[in-house]
């Protein structure tokens, strides 16, 4: 295997845990959580975005595209071939990566969102390597990420249906990589706001390790809220309100930008045509990976056996 020698290697002293999913779905969250356990070390210190080992490595190639659509760039998508091809990818990760883990500690998280389409990759680098990916609903992700977009794909709402389209793209990937990969922990962020005790329970026997008792305090269970009404009704509702108040602070220092003022008026208008548009196109998609376009705030079991989830099993 790509990685490995007659001679002992030094991450085989350790536990290696990658941690993947589409930005703004809680990978930072779950690896934050990881990492806060006396056994384990997250990357700190790197000067890095977020301190993803993506960006300060030369193995493969990271952050490729916008984060609304990276998964669309053909070398997205690596695989046992990919690794093989890069016999020293092992040593040279490891060189990367090592100065900026504790390495008195056990387990060694790294955590990049496009780690979703790459375990088969690392898989082959770092054999007993474990796998945790974080999926959320893809209308709320979609949402929630739009401000990175580009103008044609939904950063002021035009062209929404693209976002979405992403997110089931880089799931299918993931969803057939999924057969392939020996220790696979998929948490879905819906059953973590609903039961972070349970879920982060899972997590810490998964890994193998242990979490205080705050370790559920870092976990915000409302934070979706918004993100459904919107889906819903476009803001309608709450229209009229936003745009006074984005108005009434126009032109002052401390005042909304005025592509917040666009977006919320713009949603109004598209939104509720665009979620016509995504269930046409797209539902079948996304129901076939537990999600439903009617309930932002649910999710179905993963099935680790097919790798596709069906509705049916969550109620």
């Amino acid at each position: 295997m790509s990685g490995t020698s007659a001679r002992t290697m030094p991450w085989e002293q350790h536990r290696l845990v990658f941690v993947g999913g589409l930005h703004r779905s809680g990978t930072t969250l779950i690896a934050r959580i990881i990492g806060s356990s006396p056994d384990a070390s997250g990357l700190t210190g790197t000067g890095a975005v977020m301190d993803e080992g993506q960006h300060i490595q030369d193995a493969y190639v990271g952050g490729l595209g916008n984060t609304s659509e990276w998964s669309f760039h053909p070398r997205a998508h690596l695989t046992e071939e990919d690794a093989q091809r890069t016999p020293d990818a092992g040593e040279r990760l490891w060189a990367a990566w090592s100065p900026y883990w504790d390495l008195e500690r056990r387990v060694l998280v790294e955590k990049s969102p496009p780690n979703l389409t790459k375990m088969r990759y690392f898989q082959e680098i770092f054999p007993g390597a474990r796998f945790v990916v974080v999926t959320r609903h893809p209308v709320v992700q979609a949402l929630a990420v739009r401000k990175w977009a580009t103008r044609t794909r939904g950063r002021f709402t035009y062209g929404f249906p693209r976002l979405v389209e992403h997110w089931v793209h880089a799931h299918d990937v993931f969803a057939e990589d999924a057969l392939r990969i020996e220790n696979l922990l998929v948490l879905r962020y819906e059953h973590l706001m609903r039961d972070p005790e349970g879920e982060l329970g899972r997590l810490a026997e998964f890994v193998g390790i242990t979490l205080g008792d705050d370790a559920t305090d870092a976990v915000d269970a409302g934070r979706s809220n918004r993100y459904a009404e919107l889906w819903r009704t476009g803001g309608r509702a709450e229209l009229a309100g936003r745009v006074r108040h984005h108005v009434s602070r126009l032109g002052s220092r401390h005042g909304t930008p005025r592509a917040d003022l666009l977006r919320d008026v713009t949603d109004a208008a598209l939104l509720p045509r665009y979620r016509t548009v995504v269930g046409e196109h797209l539902g079948d998609r996304i129901r076939a990976h537990g999600y439903d376009l009617d309930s932002l705030d649910e999710a179905a079991p993963w099935d680790p056996m097919t790798g596709v989830p069906t509705l049916a099993d969550a109620r």
